[in-house]
C-alpha cells in the first residue's frame, strides 16, 4: 500500500493538497495511511472478517472487516486515508473530541475535506441506508 499522494490522480493530488492546507488552517494534525492499493491488497483488506463460502463471501465477524468493497477509489488512485493525530499520538476513534471543542476531529476533517471537493467516508451508508461510516476515508468524486 502506497502513502505518496504522487500515487493519486493529478486532480485527486489537487483536492488532498487542499485538504491539508485545511487541516493545516484549523491546527489539526494527521498523518496520510493509504493512497493507491493494488488489487491483491485489497482482496488481503477485504477478506479480513470474511470466509469465502459456496462461491460468496460470508461476514464471519463485523468487527474485524476493514473495507466493505473490492472495487475501491484506492485502486484507481483516487481516494485516501488518514489518521488524526493528537499530541503525536495516533487518534483512531472517529467519535472522539480530543481538543474538548464539541467536535470529533474526524468530523472537523470531514468538514474540511467536504469543503474543497472530497466525499468524506464518514458519511457512508450500507446497501439499506444505514450509517456505515469510514471516518478515515475521503475520495475525489461520488
Amino acid at each position: 500500500m502506497s502513502r505518496n499522494i504522487l500515487d493519486l490522480t493529478p486532480d485527486t493530488q489537487i483536492l488532498y493538497r487542499q485538504f491539508k492546507e485545511g487541516m493545516d488552517a484549523a491546527g489539526i494534525d494527521f498523518i496520510l495511511t493509504c493512497t493507491l492499493r493494488t488489487a491483491a491488497e485489497q482482496l488481503e483488506l477485504y477478506r479480513k472478517g470474511r470466509e469465502y463460502r459456496e462461491g460468496k463471501w460470508i461476514i464471519v465477524d463485523k468487527k474485524k472487516c476493514v473495507t466493505w468493497t473490492l472495487n475501491s477509489r484506492h485502486l484507481k488512485g483516487t481516494a485516501f486515508d488518514i489518521c488524526i493525530l493528537v499530541n503525536g499520538k495516533l487518534l483512531w476513534n472517529p467519535g472522539l473530541d480530543a481538543d474538548g471543542d464539541g467536535v470529533p476531529e474526524y468530523t472537523e476533517a470531514g468538514i474540511i475535506g467536504e469543503k474543497v471537493g472530497l466525499k468524506w467516508g464518514g458519511r457512508f451508508k450500507d446497501k439499506n441506508g444505514n450509517p456505515n461510516p469510514d471516518a478515515p476515508h475521503f475520495q475525489n468524486g461520488g
